[in-house]
């Protein structure tokens, strides 16, 4: 539809087009010029049926391009409507099936009660309920992931609950597994201690997810939530234990570590010595020159990585020499006593 200012400015500029375009300039023959009024020659060319034909052919010309220049101006002025916003209305606004008894105010206090409904039944499940019975699914799916995410935060296989529940059970002079234990290594557990372990922490995740219900008034979402957030951050820390050595290593990881240490404490007393500078690669060759079951670093009896070595040559300089280590792996302050190398 066009607006009724767009009407009007159409009607405006074809008054002032035909206003300006009323009058033409016509040459007086002695150098001045004199304005013509278009309509009279109109007129006069219904009137006079003897006037000359080109004088009527240009005015009636001129009228005709004041009218479409009007029009031309009108029509760029004309914008369409916009249709960003929806013009559809519905025809009559009511309540539903006619009760006009429910207003906003009304409506607004029927959700309040019905959110205080739901609080006081969560709270009540919470309170009076017994501990072990679940609302659904998502509760014992909340309660698996705590117990989940207690054991990975615990340490995992480390975790401080498996060496005093099972001191309990079995007999450390009996089981070398249990001596591993105590003794701060790794070991296997049997399967009904892992059994055990299970029932233990699924018990944990239940008393923890009662605990949040309690804290964030009865919402299992939340609780589920926090339950997931635990999981991923022991996921993470398991992930950090691990890519820093931070597990226990179990009795033959120990008994090996051990030997490794005396042997390198053997190799330095005789090939290493205060003074000079030396690299790392040349102590891993020394070492190996040293040690005839090493000399193959993938050997099937004794295999020994050059890290391994390396990770030796760090640990006993930082007890003994404390040698200055470069970015390069150069060891300012040490060096390998040529001398006593038989092999070189």
């Amino acid at each position: 539809m066009v607006s009724s200012s767009a009407l009007l400015n159409w009607m405006l500029l074809t008054f002032i087009g035909r206003g300006c375009n009323g009058f033409t300039t016509c040459h007086s023959g002695r150098g001045n010029y004199k304005r013509c009024e278009v309509s009279n020659s109109v007129k006069n060319l219904r009137s006079s049926p003897h006037d000359d034909d080109d004088g009527i052919s240009v005015n009636r010309r001129h009228f005709i391009n004041s009218i479409a220049f009007s029009s031309i101006i009108a029509a760029g002025s004309i914008s369409s409507p916009s249709n960003a916003f929806e013009k559809a209305y519905p025809v009559e606004l009511g309540f539903v099936d006619g009760d006009t008894s429910r207003d906003l105010q009304a409506i607004r206090k029927e959700r309040i009660l019905e959110k205080k409904e739901s609080y006081k039944k969560s709270m009540d499940y919470v309170k009076d309920t017994n501990p072990l019975s679940f609302r659904g699914p998502k509760d014992i799916l909340t309660c698996g992931i705590w117990g989940s995410a207690l054991w990975l935060l615990g340490g995992s296989r480390s975790n401080p609950l498996v060496t005093p529940i099972a001191n309990v059970i079995y007999n450390d002079e009996e089981e070398q597994w249990l001596k591993d234990r105590n003794d701060g290594l790794f070991a296997s557990l049997p399967l009904p201690l892992n059994g055990l372990l299970l029932v233990v922490f699924l018990a944990l995740g239940i008393l923890t997810d009662r605990l949040v219900l309690l804290l964030a008034d009865g919402s299992a979402n939340v609780s589920l939530q926090y339950a997931v957030l635990g999981l991923l951050n022991g996921f993470f820390f398991e992930l950090g234990r691990v890519a820093s050595g931070e597990k226990v290593p179990t009795r033959d990881q120990f008994d090996r570590t051990s030997e490794l240490r005396e042997e390198f404490n053997e190799f330095a007393s005789n090939r290493l010595k205060r003074g000079g500078n030396c690299h790392r690669s040349d102590v891993v060759r020394a070492f190996r020159r040293y040690f005839a079951k090493y000399r193959r670093e993938d050997s099937e009896q004794y295999p020994l990585s050059n890290m391994e070595i390396e990770e030796l040559l760090r640990e006993w300089n930082s007890v003994n020499t404390l040698a200055e280590i470069t970015s390069t792996g150069f060891y300012n302050g040490l060096s390998i006593n040529e001398q006593a190398d038989a092999f070189r």
